[in-house]
């Protein structure tokens, strides 16, 4: 059974990880603080779990590979959010190019058939798509483009050329 989603703020949402549950329990206290207008805290809480997940991803546990990527994706997708809401959009733009050149990263530097490789080309595609709509929302980011064409070199060099 799946669990629940957890509002954050304006649309935004994240799903605990109980394989990660400290960074479940930073996610809860950044969605809360976000809820309430606490800027200052949820952006303190959304990087401590963001921390928390690049801990996670750079450890490298073959077990959790779905649950890191899912934290490190949905944590940047959060204070992405909050940043937006802040006026900080190229922050955003940073956030959300960082956790998807990691996962590009994790594509191309893993064996096809890896946990983590899999993990990191099924969530990519909410990094690509929240950079995406970043663009379109904002206008266009040096960052942006640079993860988006890291994304799509990573897509093309997967099919062979004839």
């Amino acid at each position: 059974m799946s669990q629940p989603s957890i509002e954050t703020g304006q649309g935004g949402h994240f799903i605990p990880l109980a394989a990660m549950p400290g960074w479940t329990q930073a996610m809860h206290r950044a969605s809360r603080a976000h809820r309430l207008g606490q800027v200052l805290q949820a952006m303190g809480f959304y990087h401590a779990a963001l921390g928390q997940a690049h801990e996670q991803v750079e450890a490298g546990h073959t077990d959790n590979a779905d649950a890191c990527l899912a934290a490190l994706v949905s944590s940047s997708l959060c204070l992405s959010e909050l940043q937006v809401e802040q006026g900080c959009r190229s922050q955003a733009a940073a956030v959300i190019a960082d956790a998807h050149t990691t996962l590009v990263r994790l594509i191309l530097g893993q064996p096809c058939a890896s946990a983590w490789r899999k993990a990191a080309v099924w969530h990519s595609h909410d990094t690509h798509e929240a950079l995406v709509n970043h663009w379109q929302a904002h206008g266009p980011d040096p960052v942006i483009e640079r993860a988006l064409r890291a994304g799509c070199l990573v897509m093309s060099a997967a099919r062979p050329v004839h």
